[in-house]
């Protein structure tokens, strides 16, 4: 059974997770509400599994701030970085990988 500290770092990762995903819902804007859950749920959860592993890697306490504050960042991150990736692949969805590449490179100098 997990400690109690354990728990709390979690619990305090996924509320910090969930409002870095509803700081960045305000400005980008989701077509439907099943997308606004469905990256809502992608902030939780990346909060959850990374905020531990990036307070380590920071150097900074593990309390349940730091947690707060880590799963804020990474809700943040995760949500605008799945609008970016999901824009990408719907823009290049009748492309191949070479098409998609070339675009990522941008145009040659």
């Amino acid at each position: 059974m997990p400690d109690a500290g354990f728990l709390t770092a979690k619990v305090a990762s996924m509320i910090g997770g969930l409002f870095g995903g509803a700081a960045i819902l305000t400005y980008i804007r989701p077509q439907t509400v099943g997308e606004a859950f469905l990256r809502g749920g992608v902030s939780v959860g990346s909060a959850t599994v990374f905020g531990t592993p990036m307070l380590s890697y920071m150097g900074f306490d593990n309390n349940w701030e730091s947690q707060l504050m880590a799963g804020f960042i990474i809700g943040f991150v995760a949500y605008s970085l799945l609008g970016m990736v999901a824009k990408f692949l719907a823009k290049h969805k009748n492309s191949d990988i070479s098409e998609a590449v070339n675009d990522i490179r941008g145009p040659k100098r």
